[in-house]
């Protein structure tokens, strides 16, 4: 895999930013500024939706070193300029997460393009393992330290350091990557990359396989929606269920990194279990452990409990999001990317509607128990559907 580092960088650093919201932006923000709160996390929800095309856009006019550049600078400047004011946070995070969720979108496709046409999609976890490294590390430390003083206040800062680092990887990123000549892995002439501009990126040339079908692409693409609709909402909320159940910043911190420390043994391990294994099949046990994992979660509120619960993390997300993107891969082919972002903009726009509920009124009125309670529900659905994706 060319610039391994580079790649390794860039999302570590990325998902230190996540890491740190995921523990303790919601809660902070809802405590900070209760009524701006709902419609905050709602956007920061919805900033996928919006960034996607965009960055495509941008990307096919200007080339993945500039975009990605541009992207960075972005998520940095949002997140000083609420480091220096604090009380612009509400407004100065969605915008940092438009830029960031649209760069790692970038980054993310560019090197799964480059690991399909080397005929190496299964090593994807092996460079975005260090995301989930970083989300653990930001999500453990910043406990610590918040457990020392204001979480609002360190909170702005910690965020504006992670954005400048954030921002120095995108920027060694472009460089390399500007020293590539054509499509990296690929090998591809300058005319085959004009042409990959002139049409859109492209995840891989071959054709989907002879079984596909319309059925069977519509129940699995509903499926990858659903978990990832599942996932998102319960993630959302990780940080503040932990802090409401009357754990310290620093064990709220260590239960929110436990789950990604799972993940990154996920995906460190994952491409040799997914390149022998179907990902639908994968997916299907994925499913089933959502729904064990999230329907106990409300009744597991003490360390001995939560702990071993939440290592199930390794299989409701570090095996499945590979595995999902391997199967839309192989379903789609060169509408992988049509396919992706139909099936994250339906879960972060339904996880928007839910965040800005759960913000609002429905935790204040039902508990942490019906957030809960509705990414279980997800959760079995889709393993039903992966059943019969597996049949068709």
């Amino acid at each position: 895999m060319q610039h391994y580092r580079q790649w390794s960088a860039a999302f570590a650093s990325y998902f230190t930013i996540l890491g740190l919201w995921t523990a303790f932006g919601p809660s902070a923000l809802m405590a900070s500024n209760p009524g701006a709160a709902p419609l905050a996390l709602a956007a920061i929800t919805l900033a996928y939706f919006v960034a996607a095309p965009f960055v495509r856009a941008v990307w096919n006019r200007f080339g993945f070193a500039k975009t990605i550049v541009f992207m960075g600078g972005g998520v940095c400047g949002s997140l000083c300029a609420a480091a220096i004011a604090p009380q612009w946070m509400a407004w100065c995070v969605p915008m940092a997460f438009f830029f960031g969720s649209g760069s790692y979108t970038l980054c993310e496709t560019r090197m799964l393009e480059d690991l399909a046409h080397a005929g190496q999609g299964h090593a994807f976890g092996r460079a975005r393992k260090w995301g989930s490294f970083g989300f653990l590390a930001a999500a453990s430390l910043g406990g610590a330290v918040f457990s020392l003083g204001s979480v609002a206040r360190s909170l702005s800062g910690l965020l504006a350091l992670c954005a400048l680092t954030y921002f120095a990887c995108c920027v060694a990123l472009a460089l390399v990557s500007r020293k590539t000549v054509g499509a990296a892995a690929a090998g591809a002439t300058d005319a085959e990359e004009s042409a990959t501009r002139k049409v859109g990126p492209v995840l891989a040339t071959s054709r989907p396989a002879a079984q596909s079908t319309p059925q069977r692409k519509f129940l699995g693409s509903g499926a990858v929606t659903g978990l990832r609709l599942a996932e998102a909402i319960s993630t959302t909320w990780f940080g503040a269920y932990w802090l409401h159940t009357g754990h310290s910043p620093l064990e709220t911190g260590l239960l929110c990194a436990l789950p990604v420390a799972a993940e990154f043994w996920a995906m460190w391990k994952g491409g040799t279990f997914l390149a022998r294994y179907s990902p639908a099949a994968v997916m299907l046990i994925c499913s089933g452990a959502s729904a064990l994992r999230w329907l106990a979660t409300p009744f597991c509120s003490q360390l001995w409990c939560a702990v071993p619960l939440q290592s199930v993390h390794a299989f409701t997300f570090g095996f499945f999001y590979p595995a999902s993107l391997l199967w839309l891969k192989h379903e789609f082919a060169d509408s992988f990317f049509q396919a992706r972002y139909a099936s994250e903009s339906v879960a972060r726009a339904l996880t928007a509607a839910v965040s800005y509920m759960a913000a609002g009124w429905v935790i204040a009125s039902y508990g942490y128990g019906a957030v809960y309670a509705v990414s279980s529900a997800l959760a079995v659905l889709c393993s039903l559907w992966w059943a019969r994706v597996l049949r068709t």
